[in-house]
């Protein structure tokens, strides 16, 4: 009987998610509580990573005692070290910004977006680092011969996920670029807009990456005057448009 319960606990551990615990939340910007997305965690002491989602949300393996650490271009890193009663529920990680510096405003000079995009690059590269350690756990067989099926299909997984990591932190960039070349600081001199009127107009009127790539210095000062004229007359009570 006891080589039966033996054999019942050998086979459960050996099962692919079985003792698996993970650590979940959202991470948050400390001084306005807006959820930060794509943040790096890296789990240092089972060498595993994530990136929080599109609604600050994240999810890694983690047992109490692991090292964590989160990371994110403008914030400053923070550590974590994970005990039992943050496994319990949702754990919502803080995480300050840096100082702002003064910045470039003028289109086209490149160099703060250059250095954030290294920067960024660097964060991300245990994504585009095939040697790094899955996030999904793994099965071992026990004797170390033999087939294992749930290997082949969790590295399948992995290159997949990797793969959706990838598309998603390109998208990211390319907004990051655009952000750069058509930035809040230059529109409001140019237009003189504030706050919610500013707002409005950029996302109404923003350019795609691929103009942004094409466009020179001059071309996107004659996209934002020429699309502000036509807020401008949208903004326009009805009858003095008649």
């Amino acid at each position: 009987m006891r080589y039966f319960f033996s054999l019942l606990a050998l086979l459960l551990l050996s099962c692919p998610g079985f003792g698996q615990r993970f650590l979940t939340g959202k991470v948050l910007r400390t001084d306005s509580k807006e959820f930060l997305v794509s943040v790096s965690i890296e789990n240092k002491t089972q060498r595993r990573h994530d990136l929080s989602d599109e609604r600050g949300a994240y999810r890694i393996q983690s047992m109490p005692g692991d090292v964590l650490i989160f990371t994110h271009v403008g914030y400053h890193a923070d550590t974590l070290i994970v005990d039992s009663s943050m496994l319990a529920g949702d754990y919502p990680m803080y995480m300050d910004p840096k100082p702002q510096t003064l910045r470039a405003v003028e289109v086209g000079s490149l160099s703060n977006y250059q250095l954030d995009s290294m920067a960024r690059r660097e964060e991300y590269a245990w994504v585009y680092d095939h040697t790094t350690p899955p996030r999904i756990e793994r099965k071992r067989t026990g004797d170390g011969v033999g087939i294992n099926l749930d290997l082949f299909r969790n590295a399948s997984k992995e290159d997949k996920d990797r793969e959706k990591l990838k598309k998603r932190i390109l998208r990211e960039e390319e907004e990051y670029y655009v952000d750069f070349r058509c930035s809040r600081e230059y529109v409001s001199r140019l237009t003189k807009l504030k706050g919610d009127s500013l707002q409005q107009f950029m996302m109404h009127y923003r350019p795609t990456y691929e103009y942004c790539r094409k466009a020179a210095n001059v071309d996107i000062l004659v996209f934002v005057n020429d699309n502000f004229k036509k807020y401008m007359k949208r903004e326009e009570p009805a009858s003095a448009v008649n």
